[in-house]
């Protein structure tokens, strides 16, 4: 994403993220709900994008951005590995799980359209949605092999796999509605930042 963006490239995007977060289907968004909303002319959107599908799938990116780097500065001010999982696990909890741009793109993985294909092309511009994934992983492992909570010497791979599995069991848990009376919000959250910290504790001793 450019980072100067025009007023009314941000209007068009707000007014995409709104309409998504009331949680109108991608699919059926039509230019002039958007333009309606954001409060510019159909002629004056189609001078910034070239089709609907464009507008959608970079106003996506856009919100992608900016919650990823809310969850990126709390992590730089977070001087431990495990208040960082913590930091992670609170981050899916309040901020994607609750988002229905998140849900919506669940949804697009399994599903050949137009607009997935948009989005892979403009996320692949600036190397994909991975690459705010990878960023958050990077700072962990950096924090936690720093700290010697990870071994030095276990490959970036594996440090990769144990956090994944964690935080993508989190994002499940919730948006599957598994809370229990056995297994609420605060434990679950626990239970999974002990099992990764005990994760790389457990490498470490079979060494």
């Amino acid at each position: 994403m450019k980072e100067k963006l025009s007023e009314k490239e941000l209007a068009l995007f707000r007014a995409v993220i709104e309409l998504i977060e009331e949680d109108v289907d991608i699919h059926s968004i039509k230019v002039s709900d958007i333009t309606s909303r954001a409060g510019i002319g159909k002629g004056t959107a189609y001078e910034y994008f070239s089709s609907k599908e464009e507008m959608v799938a970079k106003a996506i990116i856009w919100s992608g951005e900016k919650l990823f780097q809310k969850i990126m500065d709390v992590l730089r001010k977070t001087e431990s590995l495990k208040e960082q999982i913590k930091a992670v696990l609170d981050f899916i909890e309040t901020e994607m799980s609750s988002s229905r741009c998140s849900t919506q793109l669940m949804r697009l993985q399994g599903q050949e359209c137009q607009m997935k294909e948009h989005l892979y092309r403009e996320y692949a511009k600036f190397g994909g949605p991975q690459s705010q994934v990878e960023s958050v992983l990077r700072i962990l492992t950096e924090q936690g092999k720093r700290e010697g909570t990870i071994p030095a010497d276990m490959p970036e791979t594996f440090v990769t796999m144990v956090l994944m599995a964690g935080f993508m069991s989190y994002f499940v848990y919730l948006l599957q509605g598994m809370e229990t009376e056995d297994a609420p919000r605060d434990q679950t959250k626990e239970f999974l930042q002990r099992n990764i910290l005990l994760s790389f504790g457990s490498s470490r001793e079979q060494k």
